[in-house]
C-alpha cells in the first residue's frame, strides 16, 4: 500500500467533524514502519499526515494487544534454543525460578519465569529496545 492509498483510506472515513478515522490495517502498517531500523516515529507520522503523539498511542495499543497486527509482521521470527533443565541455563548468581524463557536483546539477558505477565513483558522488551 502506498502513502497515497493510506491517506485516501483515511480521508474516505472522515466524519462530519472533519476528523480522519484511520482503518486498523492502516494504523498497523504505520506502527510496523516505526519499528524498522533507522526510522523515527516523527518521520512516519509526518509522511502520513498523523501527529506523532497519535502514532505513539497506536504503538502502545499494539503492544497492549488492543490494535490487531498482521501475524507475520507483528513480532517477527527469532531463533530459539531449547536447553535441558526446563530451558533454564543457570549462570553465576542465578536463582532457580523454575521453567523460564531466556530472551537476549544484543548483550542484555532477560530471564522470564512462566508465570510472568505477558503485558508487562511486552513493556520490558520495548524499554530494552528503546535503550539499545
Amino acid at each position: 500500500m502506498t502513502r497515497c492509498d493510506v491517506r485516501d483510506d483515511a480521508r474516505n472515513l472522515g466524519g462530519p467533524s472533519g476528523r480522519r478515522r484511520w482503518p486498523e490495517h492502516v494504523k498497523a502498517e504505520m506502527v510496523l514502519e516505526t519499528y524498522r531500523d533507522g526510522v523515527s516515529v516523527a518521520d512516519v507520522a509526518r509522511r502520513n499526515g498523523v501527529s506523532a503523539p497519535q502514532l505513539h498511542a497506536w504503538r502502545r495499543a499494539a503492544r497492549d494487544g488492543l490494535l490487531p497486527m498482521p501475524e507475520e509482521d507483528a513480532l517477527g521470527l527469532v531463533p530459539v534454543l531449547v536447553a535441558g533443565n526446563g530451558g533454564h541455563r543457570g549462570g553465576a548468581g542465578d536463582q532457580d525460578i523454575g521453567p523460564a524463557i531466556e530472551i537476549r536483546v544484543q548483550d542484555i539477558r532477560i530471564l522470564v519465569p512462566g508465570s510472568f505477565d505477558p503485558g508487562h513483558l511486552a513493556r520490558v522488551i520495548a524499554a530494552v529496545r528503546d535503550a539499545t
